[in-house]
């Protein structure tokens, strides 16, 4: 009977692995999307004569649109087939980017990006849902952390690969080709994945019957207004700005102009972010699951951030090698970020856990709508801007000014933690 039970527990383990799998492609995607103007900015901002805070702007546009939806999206995934949601989003980012890969319009563009953020915001938090229809709340952290490694590995997929296809091929045809893939992963989770497991049916039933009774409004206010969802926002936004910053758009051009690589060594370089990102994550969650404790890794690996940045930034590096495993460390210890997740499932009503996580994935979205265009911004204070082949270019030491963002950053990071309240792991209803 024992023998029976665990065979039937392990085959629902498999199966529920292979269904965040499957699902976590979206969000492989998606962060791809995210972080793919790192290796066009050049080819963007000379097509269109865009100066570093312009591109940095439209490489942000779609975290508008995300952001704004990001409360709609986790109100609908609360109530209606996140596989559904999740495949409708899929084709809204797939022709986003096919859009911009057949138009030569600016418009069109723009448009095609803000099309993308919506498809974005159902992304993540989507993951999150069908993560929490299939696991119980002691695997949620690893699984968790799975999905947002399966993110970074799109993000990495954006930096050297991406750029090895775009010189392969050209710009254009290279994003026809991300486009394609999209409409394939659309198709697989369409045919593959299922909401819930069968024996949850009557289960969610009565939850969602309980969140139609509660109103949408009442079910709003229990996810907004807890300080423990924005605390956990904040901390995530905060030490996933790297990715923003480095792996998204500014990376590449930071470490040609302050250490001297090409293209693609900078690339190679950025990439390694996403690296100890995809190390990291799962990392984080197994380890925050092993010993009982949320809030004492996050606090932890902030601090590890601020001294792995100062590090960083004020070393002299002739060699790659060093910067290679210097950015893989900064994504490893800032993928504590991850454990912000379990933390806000775990801190509300099963009933409204999209919502809920919608308020962390605000708070990274916004963190990368202000970021990007900030260290444009920064970059420009100090002007000494010189013209290259069509392109602005700064010197070094605006790059070394603008970086400063970072180690501020991870010291808030910190004392948000420290005003986290530890779960223990342990859900609300069992609290």
């Amino acid at each position: 009977m024992q023998a029976a039970e665990n065979k039937l527990n392990t085959s629902m383990l498999i199966k529920a692995s292979l269904v965040v799998f499957l699902t976590s492609l979206f969000f492989f995607y998606e962060l791809g999307l995210f972080n793919i103007f790192d290796s066009l900015e050049s080819y963007i901002a000379a097509e269109y004569h865009l100066a570093p805070t312009s591109m940095g702007f439209v490489s942000s546009l779609d975290f508008y649109t995300n952001i704004l939806l990001l409360i709609p999206a986790g109100a609908l995934l609360d109530r209606y087939s996140p596989r559904k949601l999740i495949c409708l989003a899929m084709l809204a980012c797939a022709s986003g980017v096919l859009m911009i890969a057949l138009s030569h319009s600016l418009t069109v563009m723009i448009i095609a990006r803000l099309l993308m953020g919506i498809g974005g915001g159902f992304c993540f938090i989507g993951n999150v849902r069908i993560a929490a229809n299939w696991f119980d709340s002691h695997h949620m952290a690893r699984a968790t952390g799975f999905i947002v490694a399966m993110g970074m590995f799109g993000g990495f997929m954006a930096q050297a690969p991406m750029t090895l296809l775009i010189d392969k091929l050209d710009w254009r045809h290279a994003l026809f080709v991300v486009g394609l893939i999209g409409y394939a992963i659309m198709v697989l989770i369409w045919l593959f994945v299922r909401d819930m497991p069968s024996y949850r049916s009557q289960e969610n039933a009565d939850r969602v019957e309980r969140l139609q009774q509660l109103g949408i409004w009442q079910s709003l206010k229990l996810a907004l207004v807890s300080r423990q969802n924005w605390l956990c926002g904040i901390y995530a936004s905060l030490m996933n700005l790297p990715i923003f910053m480095l792996g998204a758009l500014w990376g590449i051009p930071y470490l040609m102009q302050v250490d001297g690589f090409s293209d693609t060594t900078a690339a190679n370089i950025a990439g390694m972010l996403f690296i100890g990102s995809m190390v990291g994550s799962p990392l984080a969650g197994w380890i925050s699951d092993a010993i009982g404790y949320r809030r004492l890794p996050m606090l932890a690996c902030a601090v590890l951030a601020i001294i792995l940045i100062e590090v960083t930034m004020h070393g002299h590096y002739s060699s790659s090698s060093a910067l290679l495993i210097l950015f893989f460390l900064l994504g490893l210890f800032t993928s504590a970020q991850v454990i912000s997740y379990p933390v806000v499932v775990e801190s509300n009503s099963s009933m409204v856990t999209s919502t809920a996580t919608s308020c962390i994935s605000m708070s990274c979205l916004g963190g990368g709508v202000i970021i990007q265009p900030l260290f444009g911004y920064l970059l420009s204070m100090h002007g000494h801007s010189s013209l290259v082949d069509g392109l602005v270019q700064y010197p070094a030491a605006n790059y070394i000014f603008a970086i400063n963002a970072l180690p501020i950053a991870f010291v808030i990071a910190f004392f948000m933690a420290w005003f986290v309240k530890e779960t223990y792991c342990n859900p609300l209803q069992t609290k």
